[in-house]
């Protein structure tokens, strides 16, 4: 499985590496207010959770270059004295289609940062990030290591704020995954949990 390790900044944003993020936890016990805090919700928007690349042309399962899903993720929060850093590995899922004349697949992603009440994200930022297939490998799935920061006052709460993640699509895909959507059933999305 390949893990890659992404930033997030600006506007008041701060990314760590995800080695010194875990660091984080252990360097003092946890006050009452902080074990009532919770972690922002994190959600994979699912009309942008998958994206279909075809070969210039073509629409039928026999132009499918590859298939991408943000399938699932996991992790948690650090809350210190200036804000929580939220850890996340979001899993990307690559299939290999039958026009694919290589051995990888390019894909380009976002994560946005919403604040409590708001609809539009304070922050985005798109990733584009490559999958190796092996010879004869159908499929591969990476890890993408995130860790967004929100600069809070002590003891606030983050479990109003919203991280969203996608794939960033082209018109033609999303409407090609609202088909696709209006087939599935619904899920329910994993639910992080604060580091104690």
């Amino acid at each position: 499985m390949d893990r890659r390790a992404r930033n997030i900044g600006s506007l008041g944003w701060k990314c760590l590496p995800a080695v010194a993020v875990l660091a984080l936890a252990g360097c003092s016990s946890p006050t009452p207010t902080q074990l009532a805090l919770s972690c922002p919700k994190v959600n994979i928007i699912r009309d942008l959770a998958e994206v279909t690349q075809f070969r210039p042309g073509g629409n039928g399962p026999s132009d499918v270059v590859t298939r991408g899903l943000l399938a699932d993720f996991f992790g948690n929060c650090d809350y210190t004295s200036d804000g929580v850093t939220v850890n996340v590995n979001l899993q990307l899922m690559a299939e290999r289609g039958p026009a694919m004349q290589n051995d990888q697949a390019n894909f380009r992603y976002f994560v946005a940062i919403v604040r409590p009440g708001e609809e539009m994200p304070a922050v985005k930022r798109e990733f584009d990030t490559t999958v190796r297939f092996k010879p004869l490998e159908g499929r591969v799935t990476a890890t993408e290591e995130l860790s967004p920061k929100i600069p809070l006052p002590v003891d606030q709460n983050a479990g109003d704020w919203n991280i969203l993640v996608g794939f960033q699509l082209t018109p033609e895909q999303l409407e090609f995954n609202r088909v696709l959507a209006a087939r599935a059933s619904p899920q329910s999305p994993p639910v992080l949990t604060p580091r104690k």
